[in-house]
């Protein structure tokens, strides 16, 4: 490959170094570099290799991670809270990496949970630069093909002109549900929905996917006594001065605001670093409705304990069948006397299947959820927890406590978790154990998982795996 020294230069003078990844030796050195700072340095080798009998996650913000499957690297999402440009000599950023940090890892694969910019803001300029799969929606799939094309179109002049991607050549993107489809791929004949088996990680892990239902609003659930959730974030994120009682308090900001990485909208404002990686039109450009086209997946590993893990990143209605899929119901469609019955019935019937299908799947140890919903003035976390229910996760990590939600809100959401999973009726005894990440200080900082240790032992596993995974 022939490297133009004027760009090369200009790239490695560049205080962030966000143009191309570096190249040969140096990219080596990137991904060594990239790949101990994701998962710590006791997990990765010499050569950048991670420790292949363990499976990591790292919290990269939001719902995004990078997680290590047995040594091999895929990345759950690609948004990033608040993205800056790094300070010195101390780096004093709320978020410590940015996207060419995530293409360095050099991950095999990219899933989305969904197309909103809070979620796939970054996917496509990783993947071209890592040269990485991306699963999506056939819609996503379709809005990471147009971020191709403004990447490889922008003339980035406040980076010397250096190209934000490295050609103009579709992304690979692997559509995991039919465009169009209804959540579940949802069949009136057997009343059931199912999960698609995608073959990235064979031959060690199995990994199930289907379209569920993005977080929004539903009436009030009369079933159960409502609480109020707080979400008010941390003053001292951003510095307070509190003047009752006497005498006033100043809190410093702790993550004061810092040159952000996607450049303002006056070109004459930017500065050398900035790009703009999102995604096109919020992950829903014209005519292209996917944003809130929601995936879910579970990743099962093969042979011993078959140690499981799911990630979803949002959660809504399914109890009432409203979502904007085909086949629900938008909630005025709901509460509207003249909608038709029968429409009504298969709205319900569609979000009942997919609660099934939960019952179904091989069991599930380790959640990565949400904790927010769209639809909590309503009903808190119901939904959120109905998941939570039918997976019955040992271990739940919550997500996206760092956008929708206040910085620093994550203990809220918590209590409130706990105050509607018990006014529903869901036992203690049953509860997962609750790990809460709280932003920033758990970015990055490595969940390590020993998949042999007995813990995650058997509950049906090896019976379901065969019958889920052929």
């Amino acid at each position: 490959m022939t490297t133009n020294p004027k760009k090369a230069v200009l790239a490695a003078l560049l205080a962030t170094a966000f143009a191309a990844p570096a190249m040969a030796n140096d990219a080596e050195d990137a991904l060594i570099r990239a790949r101990q700072k994701i998962f710590g340095v006791e997990n990765v080798d010499a050569k950048g290799r991670v420790a292949p009998d363990r499976v990591i996650f790292s919290w990269a913000t939001n719902t995004t991670y990078v997680a290590s499957v047995l040594g091999r690297v895929i990345v759950l999402d690609s948004y990033i809270t608040k993205p800056e440009l790094p300070t010195a000599p101390i780096d004093r950023r709320y978020t410590p990496l940015l996207p060419k940090d995530l293409a360095d890892a050099h991950p095999e694969a990219i899933f989305l949970g969904h197309g909103h910019g809070d979620h796939a803001d970054n996917a496509a300029f990783i993947a071209k630069w890592a040269n990485a799969t991306i699963y999506a929606s056939e819609e996503t799939c379709q809005v990471m093909q147009l971020d191709v094309q403004r990447m490889w179109n922008d003339a980035n002049e406040v980076n010397g002109g250096v190209k934000i991607v490295p050609n103009a050549d579709p992304v690979k993107c692997v559509a995991v549900v039919p465009a169009g489809s209804r959540p579940g791929q949802y069949d009136e004949n057997t009343g059931r929905s199912r999960a698609t088996r995608l073959g990235q990680l064979d031959p060690q892990v199995c990994i199930l996917a289907f379209k569920f239902v993005h977080s929004g609003t539903a009436p009030v659930d009369p079933s159960f006594v409502h609480s109020t959730l707080s979400d008010l974030g941390d003053p001292r994120y951003s510095g307070r001065t509190i003047t009752t009682p006497t005498p006033a308090v100043t809190y410093p900001a702790m993550y004061p605001n810092l040159t952000s990485y996607i450049p303002p909208t006056n070109p004459a404002l930017r500065v050398p670093g900035q790009m703009d990686t999102r995604t096109t039109g919020f992950g829903s450009p014209p005519g292209i409705p996917g944003g809130a086209i929601t995936i879910l997946y579970q990743f099962v590993l093969r042979g011993g304990n078959n140690f499981s893990f799911v990630w979803l990143n949002s959660a809504g209605p399914a109890t009432e069948g409203i979502g904007s899929d085909p086949g629900l119901v938008t909630l005025a469609q709901y509460t509207d006397p003249a909608t038709p019955a029968d429409k009504l019935a298969l709205a319900r019937n569609i979000g009942h299947s997919l609660y099934d299908l939960m019952d179904r799947l091989p069991a599930t140890d380790v959640l990565l959820g949400s904790i927010v919903s769209l639809g909590a003035a309503a009903n808190q976390e119901r939904d959120i927890i109905k998941v939570t229910q039918h997976l019955k996760p040992k271990v739940y990590y919550p997500g996206h406590h760092t956008d929708v939600a206040q910085k620093g809100s994550g203990i809220y959401h918590k209590i409130a978790w706990r105050d509607t999973a018990l006014a529903m009726g869901y036992p203690q005894s049953e509860w997962p154990e609750f790990r809460l990440l709280m932003d920033p200080n758990d970015f990055l900082a490595p969940q390590v998982f020993d998949p042999h240790n007995d813990r995650w032992a058997e509950r049906g596993k090896s019976a379901r795996v065969p019958d889920a995974c052929r």
